[in-house]
């Protein structure tokens, strides 16, 4: 997956990297159960689910027949990622976010710039800095504190990073937010980071 999708990935389900700029204040964490189909840049589609700190995304991709899992422990700040790797079974590999990731908790800072609305839904807009886009990023929260949209502007154009096209809230099962039975994660081998290059480096 590109650069450009990864970083659509993390923004859209509630995180954001780091932040400047002045009258930062804390932005709302997630604080309802829900389950959501998103679009991303360049048309990745995806699966987010949250159940109290804890969020799954099932991402596909050309590249993995099976698609790519992502177990996000928000309060840990980290992160299992389930994968297909050629000539071997699917494995389960633990990782801390990337430096400049910051986490959808009490921590996030942004600037509240206004109100908006989204998927027939009111929200606050949030505006933060991106050093890794060099744009600034725009997101509607609702109140409570599902991402619905991001966006930004390239090359004078406005894009969209992440957008919710379906959203359902009420409660997950807690067992698909853990391994599956019998599987353990491993570290990531300093050999294998060329296989998840936009989420290491």
């Amino acid at each position: 997956m590109r650069r450009h999708g990864i970083v659509s990935l993390m923004l859209g389900i509630g995180m954001s990297f780091d932040v400047t700029g002045l009258a930062a204040e804390p932005m709302p964490a997630p604080a309802a159960d829900y389950r959501a189909k998103a679009r991303a840049a360049q048309g990745v589609e995806m699966s987010v689910a949250h159940h109290q700190g804890q969020v799954r995304v099932e991402v596909a991709t050309g590249n993995l027949p099976e698609g790519m899992v992502s177990l996000i422990d928000l309060n840990r700040r980290g992160m299992v990622v389930l994968m297909d790797v050629p000539g071997m079974d699917r494995i389960a590999v633990e990782m801390e976010m990337p430096p400049g990731f910051a986490f959808s908790d009490a921590g996030r800072q942004g600037t509240h710039t206004g109100t908006g609305e989204a998927l027939g839904e009111a929200c606050e807009l949030w505006r933060f800095e991106v050093k890794a886009l060099n744009q600034p990023v725009e997101s509607c929260v609702t109140a409570d504190g599902i991402v619905l949209r991001t966006t930004t502007s390239m090359a004078g154009k406005p894009v969209v990073l992440f957008e919710v096209t379906e959203l359902t809230r009420g409660p997950q099962d807690p067992a698909q937010f853990t391994l599956p039975k019998g599987m353990k994660a491993r570290k990531l081998p300093s050999s294998m980071r060329s296989l998840l290059p936009d989420l290491v480096r």
